[in-house]
């Protein structure tokens, strides 16, 4: 049950807004109607007008030689990462620790769950630091982990398997969420930058059973079910502290609040309500609320420097243990043993995709 707090607050009321953006003025000459048509007549026609002069300035500006210089400083591209062969190494390692320490993977059904959560703690961290040059390793890399419970896959990341089509899109569509559900915890830039570059390492089948399907979709407009979605995930990671944290919020800014809950967890955090009626080719795996926190907690490690909000998701990660319907893999992730392991993973990529390899035995995470 959601927070009074949450209910009453008044998020973001709808406003109508008439088909000219403002109400049109009335007379007492004409009627109604005529004055409204060609009232928006005229700011259409200012409209265009503004938009035809806005679209011809762009055209001519040009960047001048200092700005050019000063755009090239401060590191405007993404990092380069590590090579490839040190990236399949720390994926093939942390995959298989977290297929032998959750004891999983001993249940074939449970393989590709332990992948899912392998997979979206890893694209988290690699989002995070920024370096969109390692998707193409990590893809080749998912795409050809086994379907069956089979041995540890070797350092290389190698597979003797053929992976079915179907399969290699849904491991990408997991990628794809994942990336999106990022870009509230780390920026929408670096998603934009390391999403463009996952498309781009994509086969092209792929692509084209990915297009096909374009799922999962979010509804804009289902403005109260986005907000209801987002204040029951929001009110199951921070219970009991839910109205002290959305009151500090507010004193921040009044807008924040409203914001965070509608569009960051009821519109990107949260998971869209399934279509029924969907004729896509498959069924796009979406990221549960476990999965989520993980995911949260995998970007803010990542990033550093933002010690109260890592805490807040390790909370929120632990208590998903409370949630119906968990997989195992779920259960145990939920974990303190389960928590360690996402800090320690998280530490070990990036401490390869910075130059800092170390892919031996760590301690780094302690809770």
């Amino acid at each position: 049950m959601s927070s009074p707090l949450i209910r009453d607050r008044g998020i973001f009321p709808a406003i109508t807004v008439s088909s000219g953006g403002t109400t049109p003025p009335t007379s007492g000459n004409t009627t109604c109607g005529e004055d409204a048509l060609s009232y928006q007549s005229d700011q259409r026609l200012d409209e265009n007008r503004s938009l035809s002069e806005a679209e011809f300035e762009m055209v001519n500006v040009k960047l001048s030689p200092t700005l050019k210089h000063l755009l090239s400083l401060r590191n405007p591209l993404p990092q380069l990462g590590a090579s490839p062969e040190a990236l399949n190494r720390v994926f093939s390692l942390t995959f298989n620790e977290l297929r032998s320490t959750s004891k999983v993977a001993v249940q074939p059904s449970g393989s590709g769950e332990v992948l899912k959560s392998w997979v979206v703690v890893a694209m988290a961290t690699l989002l995070t630091t920024n370096t969109s040059s390692t998707m193409g390793p990590l893809y080749r890399f998912v795409a050809n982990v086994p379907v069956s419970n089979q041995p540890g896959l070797e350092p290389n990341g190698s597979a003797q398997a053929s992976i079915p089509l179907e399969t290699k899109a849904e491991r990408v569509a997991i990628m794809r969420e994942a990336g999106l559900k990022c870009s509230v915890l780390t920026g929408i830039p670096k998603v934009i930058n390391t999403l463009g570059a996952l498309r781009e390492a994509l086969d092209q089948e792929v692509k084209v059973k990915l297009d096909a399907s374009q799922l999962p979709q979010r509804d804009a407009s289902a403005q109260q079910t986005t907000r209801d979605r987002g204040a029951a995930l929001f009110e199951s990671i921070y219970s009991p502290h839910t109205e002290k944290l959305l009151n500090k919020l507010g004193r921040s800014h009044p807008d924040f609040p409203g914001f965070i809950i509608e569009h960051a967890y009821g519109g990107v955090l949260s998971n869209p309500s399934p279509e029924p009626s969907s004729t896509a080719a498959f069924e796009t795996p979406l990221i549960s609320r476990t999965l989520t926190s993980a995911l949260a907690v995998a970007c803010l490690r990542a990033q550093g420097g933002v010690g109260p909000q890592l805490t807040s998701h390790v909370f929120g990660l632990l208590k998903a243990n409370h949630e119906d319907n968990l997989t195992p893999i779920e259960q145990w992730i939920s974990t303190e043993e389960g928590v360690a392991w996402v800090l320690g993973t998280v530490d070990r990529l990036c401490e390869v995709v910075r130059g800092r390899e170390d892919t031996g035995p760590h301690d780094s995470a302690r809770l």
